[in-house]
């Protein structure tokens, strides 16, 4: 895995696919319930189909380093197979035929993307104590962090019904080594108002237990749809 830099720089790829996508679509409206945004905090967010990951990277005000499935980050034919059985076919519910393009196309460019946005690999293993700790890395570093928690085996929900606990665990990681409590911060991606809320500023309940905290979380990102 790539070892973060202090301040992360999008190559010139991904300079030049946000500068088109700025020019042939439309800026969201970006709603913040606090003024100031932390720079060094961890960014909870929906989804949305393939739309809300490379709309925040493209629009929000921070520069945020995601989580992303850890198939995306290895040879072609891996790639492949998780965009055309499980992205397209499984959660997006296209048919055979067009997912089979897609994933042929999107398989060719995405291991550049996702390297100009330096995505973290995720895991469902022990091995995911390698994402936590490269995320504490690049939270050391002033950088901050964006993850999409919802379980989306079943498709993308505009209200989301579960949430995965790995957020729960990094903000647990990182207050344990650095003895604070790490920043975060719900947001949501309106697709139909082309909008981004960015709710408050949260912290975790170390009264609670994980289920009760990921699903208070789910409920703030949730009830940002409505803002």
């Amino acid at each position: 895995m790539r070892e973060p830099k202090k301040i992360v720089r999008h190559n010139g790829f991904i300079r030049l696919i946000k500068f088109f996508i700025r020019i042939i679509k439309k800026k969201p409206k970006l709603i913040h319930l606090e003024e100031d945004l932390p720079d060094r905090a961890l960014y909870i967010a929906n989804h949305n189909g393939a739309a809300g990951p490379m709309t925040l990277i493209t629009f929000y005000p921070k520069i945020l380093v995601p989580w992303g499935t850890y198939q995306m980050t290895k040879g072609y034919l891996s790639r492949w197979k998780y965009l055309y059985h499980v992205f397209y076919i499984q959660k997006l519910g296209y048919s055979k035929v067009r997912s089979f393009i897609l994933a042929t196309l999107f398989g060719l460019v995405s291991r550049i993307l996702y390297d100009g946005v330096r995505l973290i690999p995720s895991y469902p293993d022990v091995r995911m104590r390698q994402t936590i700790d490269l995320s504490i890395k690049h939270l050391e570093c002033g950088n901050s962090i964006l993850i999409f928690p919802e379980d989306s085996s079943a498709g993308y929900q505009d209200e989301m019904e579960s949430f995965h606990k790995g957020f729960i665990y990094l903000a647990e990681a990182y207050e344990k080594k650095h003895n604070e409590q790490l920043a975060i911060v719900p947001v949501y991606f309106h697709k139909e108002k082309n909008s981004i809320i960015t709710g408050k500023v949260h912290f975790i309940d170390t009264n609670k237990s994980r289920h009760d905290l990921s699903e208070d979380f789910r409920a703030c990102v949730n009830d940002l749809s409505h803002q």
